[in-house]
């Protein structure tokens, strides 16, 4: 039961499966979709209304260590939940926290508010509430402060805080951040807040953290001179140089590049490159950038069709599948591939499912049953983003929270 809990849906006059997911246990929940389902699938206005139900239902109840992680799943359909968040956010623990700190980013909570609140809190958690909302001219010197905070998440949120609002100042402390942070989420937010800042000397700092970095610091660097104001003060230019480095970095460097004219066509090469002869992570990044108008990219596209590589075949004969040419016997490949049982014919079912294949759709909806979640909500998002959901109500009363409460965001009318 979600006792004392505000719910912005009434309860009065709501159909038996919402008033479960109100006011019920999950049991409860379960039963009451199945009974809401004995005529047919619900409807999708019907089966909106309970998405929210639950959403709401997941947001009031979410406890225990995971209870932050689980409210922070609704940061992508805040409107929807914003009155659920609301009365979360009116409680003292870390959940709470979270819930304050997405109204804050959906404009509902004061900025000054927070830092004169939060500053010096107690807790780690309340504390960042502060350290993001630090973006005031202000607030500078107590944002840099929070750079070497020893709460992890206080440093995540006043990088976030220096993304948001860039003081040339502060460079040499993000700087030194993206080299020490003992994260290396934050070491990348402190370099991509870098590259914000978009100075000669930030796109020069961030080459030296590149030629000492490792190949993760390294990528992270490159999206820190993709920022638009480092592009412009010699990022371009440090991406170009990044194409003659191997793996991944080459193929990164390449990616960013797509829209730069002088160096587009060596960007193309990289990733042609790539794709036909690249190991497995070097081609799922270049397949995921790689232009079809251009004829050397189509041309790997046939090499690497004919790879012995699994774990790719079915992302490279979907990319194949977008050509008029090679589409119907990419789609026959995949087919094919699609009635195995192994992972790799789960994949291409997948691609097929994306290409309108309603015999790939049923064997995507047979995965809404499997015993692990993760392959649960991997089918449910698929299916809810092909408009396939007619089989997706009792996924919103899943064993797994977590799968409940990203479901319910999505069906909420979430991206």
């Amino acid at each position: 039961m979600l006792a004392g809990t505000v719910l912005s849906l009434s309860c009065s006059g709501a159909r038996p499966e919402v008033r479960a997911a109100l006011t019920g246990s999950l049991p409860e929940l379960q039963q009451q979709i199945a009974r809401a389902e004995q005529d047919g699938p619900l409807s999708d206005a019907r089966l909106k209304e309970l998405a929210r139900a639950v959403a709401e239902r997941e947001i009031a109840g979410a406890g225990g260590r995971d209870a932050a992680e689980q409210v922070a799943v609704f940061r992508s359909c805040l409107p929807q939940v914003s009155g659920a968040l609301e009365d979360r956010a009116s409680r003292g623990d870390e959940a709470a926290a979270v819930a304050n700190l997405l109204l804050f980013e959906a404009g509902k909570r004061s900025a000054s508010d927070f830092v004169a609140r939060y500053r010096e809190a107690d807790s780690g958690a309340f504390r960042a509430l502060a350290a993001r909302a630090a973006t005031s001219p202000a607030h500078a010197e107590l944002r840099r402060r929070y750079f070497t905070d020893p709460d992890e998440r206080v440093r995540r949120a006043a990088f976030d805080a220096a993304l948001r609002a860039p003081v040339a100042s502060h460079l040499p402390d993000l700087l030194e951040a993206a080299r020490l942070d003992p994260s290396g989420a934050n070491r990348a937010r402190a370099a991509q807040a870098a590259g914000r800042v978009g100075t000669e000397a930030a796109v020069l700092g961030l080459s030296d953290l590149f030629s000492s970095g490792d190949e993760q610091e390294q990528l992270a660097v490159l999206d820190a001179w993709s920022e638009p104001r480092s592009y412009h003060a010699g990022g371009e230019r440090e991406l170009s140089r990044a194409l003659s480095r191997p793996g991944l970095v080459s193929v990164s460097a390449a990616s960013l590049l797509l829209r730069s004219r002088e160096s587009r066509a060596a960007a193309v090469a990289v990733l042609a490159r790539a794709i036909a002869d690249g190991t497995d992570d070097e081609r799922r990044l270049a397949l995921s950038s790689a232009p079809l108008s251009e004829r050397t990219v189509k041309e790997a596209l046939e090499k690497a069709a004919k790879s012995p590589s699994p774990a790719v075949t079915p992302l490279v004969l979907a990319r194949l599948a977008e050509l008029p040419g090679a589409g119907p016997q990419a789609r026959a490949r995949l087919e094919k591939l699609a009635e195995d049982k192994s992972d790799y014919g789960l994949d291409a079912s997948y691609a097929l499912a994306r290409l309108g294949s309603l015999r790939a759709v049923s064997r995507v909806e047979q995965e809404l049953s499997h015993a692990r979640s993760a392959r649960r909500l991997r089918a449910a998002l698929t299916l809810a983003s092909l408009g396939k959901t007619q089989h997706l109500a009792p996924r919103l009363g899943d064993r797994d929270p977590f799968v409940r409460a990203t479901l319910s965001c999505r069906l909420s009318g979430g991206r």
